[in-house]
């Protein structure tokens, strides 16, 4: 089986789809070799090296323009022009090319139709009109998750054969960091004991505004109490910007861009709590990644979230600074078992790694692949 598969978030994106893609392409590798084809947009500043024993097909042009001749000016022509026939085409972030194959795609969430409100209303517009067409055309859906696949069916009225939940893996890389390993990284970040946790690009959705709020609220009884953001800046981010700013000023956050992933394992292990105040989530990988590290979990009472974390994090109303702020001071001040939920952590984590995401995509393309006869194939180009 030979499996053209969209590379193009591992290469711009740093976080979020940019992750999947690689850790994903990473177990597939392994398995196809030479059958795995990545194909790829030009990028200046790439964020990935391709894995080992894969061939690759880099376009010449960026991943914003194939977006736009595929899916704004619908340009038709297939993928295979620069990867060669293939048996299955993958797209990793919401579209999938024209081709000549079975289609699959990966859907990470459904923003753009249940809080359009909290996206950038002209990307907003696209997905809404671009996503539900190529689900129409497309043979079969990954989405990241239980809650995920329930919203498409009940959105979309997708036929529930063709939709198939394989939530994401965790990295190796994340795991607990000893205090002697961890203690001079951080203070050279400048991160003070105690300090929470949260890890996402800067957007309406995350509930950043909520998070400083409930931080505030810790002040008189937990004065010396650091919030550490790690996220770039994304869509709409400018008055969110501005909140965390001042809060930087008066000393209570400390803010980060650009952590690599030993660095941010450290500080996921020493934080005292991860926590998210998200209004909606597709999977929200960060979550997984700190209970891999041993972190207590504070999250907003999500589907997606009980999915992934279970009994091994607290879950707060969306909006709600008091509770958050509840939540926070009962693990701060150990009101609660605190080891209970780190053990808990530890051992939800150990249920999602890549090489099982990528056994379950890999079942999905057989599938996939049986919907269409085999086609004649070319040797790989040198």
């Amino acid at each position: 089986m030979r499996v053209a598969l969209d590379y193009s978030p591992a290469v711009a994106q740093a976080a979020g789809v940019g992750r999947y893609a690689r850790e994903l392409a990473k177990e597939l590798a392994s398995r196809l070799g030479r059958d795995l084809v990545l194909w790829y947009g030009r990028v200046p500043r790439t964020h990935a090296i391709p894995p080992a024993g894969a061939t690759t097909r880099p376009l010449p042009f960026s991943p914003k323009d194939l977006t736009r001749l595929w899916h704004r000016l619908r340009v038709p022509f297939p993928v295979e022009i620069a990867t060669g026939p293939v048996d299955v085409v993958h797209g990793t972030d919401f579209l999938a090319p024209p081709a000549r194959a079975s289609r699959v795609v990966t859907i990470h969430d459904l923003s753009f139709l249940l809080v359009p409100e909290l996206g950038h209303p002209r990307l907003v517009r696209f997905l809404a009109e671009a996503v539900p067409r190529t689900l129409q055309s497309t043979g079969h859906v990954v989405a990241v998750s239980e809650a995920v696949r329930a919203e498409l069916l009940r959105l979309l009225r997708l036929d529930p054969e063709r939709v198939h939940a394989i939530p994401h893996g965790v990295s190796p890389r994340f795991q607990p960091i000893r205090t002697e390993r961890r203690t001079p990284l951080l203070a050279s970040l400048g991160v003070r004991d105690p300090y929470v946790i949260a890890v996402g690009t800067i957007e309406p959705r995350k509930g950043y505004p909520i998070l400083l709020r409930a931080v505030e609220r810790l002040a008189p009884t937990l004065p010396d109490l650091q919030l550490v953001i790690v996220g770039a800046s994304g869509w709409l981010a400018e008055p969110i910007e501005a909140e965390i700013t001042r809060a930087v000023q008066r000393g209570r956050v400390l803010w980060l861009q650009g952590v690599d992933d030993a660095l941010l394992a450290a500080l996921y292990s020493g934080a005292r709590a991860f926590v998210s105040a998200s209004y909606y989530e597709g999977f929200n990988l960060p979550l997984l990644e700190a209970l891999a590290c041993g972190a207590p979990a504070v999250v907003t009472d999500l589907p997606v979230h009980r999915e992934v974390a279970a009994n091994a994090a607290l879950y707060v109303r969306a909006a709600s600074p008091e509770e958050l702020a509840e939540a926070l001071r009962s693990i701060l001040l150990q009101e609660i078992d605190v080891e209970r939920l780190q053990r808990a952590a530890l051992a939800r984590a150990s249920r999602f790694t890549w090489s099982e995401s990528a056994e379950r995509h890999l079942d999905v393309y057989r599938v996939a692949a049986a919907d269409h006869p085999p086609r004649a194939r070319r040797p790989d180009r040198p």
